[in-house]
């Protein structure tokens, strides 16, 4: 800038200098022509030099003021040599503007976050001003919760039934199987002495055919006694041979019979046993077992009395008489109170108004005593160790307990017959 006013200071003093010499008459017209000639070139390579300077001041400007604009303007006149015309240089003007994020985008994201923020926390107070199909609809999770419930219970009780089964001992249908199945694989080779004995007798057929075309031939006369007799005893030897053929054939046929008898009857057994084996799981687990039965009825198996009479209900099973027991006892430890309670004395009193009843086996011969014995042996699984127990009760304690009595005999007449029936086919 300083440049640019001593150029400006220059020209003016130059062109007043000019036109003092004009207006006093010294010089001529070529004179001043060449005169204004030279100062313009004078002033326009005077001005060219500060305009690349400029140029260079506003770039390093720009590098340190990021928030300026430069700009550089650059004027030059020259007056020709009539003071009529003037030569005029283009205006430069540079301008650079650095970009850089303002104060309103950072303000209008804040508030987009805010706002979003607003929605996220307060979802259920704008549900109301949303249509309907926008709405956040609530999920009423209590009937799936009631039915995880229900089925958990009822895994837990599956569980139970599952674990009070008792596997019975398979390893006799096991072998009964592995004996069918060497006579099954003794079937192809039975199989191959039924051929061998068709082509026996075809071959005997033969023979027995040959000896009476034999002896159907008349002898010749001229033959001698013991061509003859050499041929009668030839004749003879063949016919004996038959006969050992014959019986011979006889016996493999009668083997093959016995075994191919032996072989169905010990698949009928396993197939029994198996049943049997199912049977024994439908007790435990007190289900009904008529079709089972069935299935033994099929395979000529007789099927005792007591299995028949619970076929279709099935039996309680070990853990149900077990439940059971406690309120049977208490019953009849009341009723067996109650027929001798003129005879007890005061803790008898007592007993029978509490209503108190000894879960620890005791000894002794009162009802009290001899409920506590049986309640432990039910608890063992003991059963008919407990009915044996019950039968030392007075008539009205044995009365109140005689449904349950009823119940556990029954359970243990069907596990008697079963393992009757197992023992039976295991014999054969």
């Amino acid at each position: 800038m300083a440049d640019d006013k001593k150029t400006e200071e220059a020209r003016k003093a130059t062109s007043d200098g000019t036109q003092d010499t004009v207006q006093n008459g010294e010089m001529t017209t070529e004179e001043i022509e060449d005169r204004l000639g030279t100062e313009e070139l004078d002033d326009f390579a005077e001005t060219e030099l500060p305009l690349s300077e400029t140029e260079t001041e506003t770039e390093t400007e720009t590098e340190t003021e990021t928030e300026t604009e430069t700009e550089t303007e650059t004027e030059t006149e020259t007056a020709d040599q009539n003071a009529d015309h003037s030569v005029h240089v283009p205006v430069i003007q540079e301008r650079i503007v650095e970009k850089r994020g303002g104060f309103g985008a950072a303000l209008l994201g804040g508030f987009v976050a805010a706002l979003l923020g607003f929605v996220a926390g307060k979802g259920q107070f704008l549900d109301s001003f949303l249509p309907p199909s926008l709405r956040d609809t609530p999920v009423n999770l209590e009937p799936l919760e009631t039915a995880q419930a229900a089925q958990a219970s009822e895994l837990a009780r599956l569980q139970s039934s599952v674990a009070e089964i008792d596997i019975p001992d398979l390893d006799p249908v096991l072998a009964r199987i592995d004996v069918l199945e060497a006579a099954v694989n003794d079937q192809s080779t039975q199989q191959d002495m039924g051929d061998a004995n068709a082509e026996i007798e075809e071959r005997l057929r033969s023979l027995s055919e040959k000896v009476a075309e034999l002896e159907s031939r008349p002898l010749t006369a001229s033959l001698s006694e013991d061509v003859v007799a050499g041929f009668e005893a030839e004749l003879e030897r063949v016919r004996n041979s038959l006969t050992e053929q014959q019986a011979e054939v006889e016996r493999m046929v009668a083997d093959a019979q016995d075994m191919e008898r032996v072989s169905a009857e010990a698949a009928r057994i396993a197939s029994a046993q198996s049943v049997v084996a199912r049977l024994r799981s439908a007790l435990d687990a007190g289900n009904p077992f008529s079709g089972l039965l069935d299935e033994l009825a099929r395979l000529q198996v007789a099927v005792p009395e007591e299995l028949k009479t619970v076929a279709d209900t099935g039996v309680v099973t070990l853990s149900g008489l077990q439940d059971q027991f406690p309120p049977a006892a208490r019953s009849a430890l009341a009723a067996s109170r109650e027929e001798t309670k003129d005879t007890g004395g005061l803790i008898d009193f007592v007993h029978r108004h509490l209503g108190a009843r000894s879960v620890v086996p005791r000894e002794g011969d009162d009802p009290d005593a001899i409920l506590s014995r049986a309640g432990a042996a039910v608890d063992e699984g003991h059963i008919a160790a407990a009915l044996q127990e019950l039968t030392s009760l007075p008539e009205a304690g044995q009365a109140a307990v005689s449904e349950w009595q009823m119940a556990a005999k029954t359970r243990l007449d069907a596990e008697a017959a079963t393992a009757a029936l197992s023992q039976s086919l295991n014999a054969n």
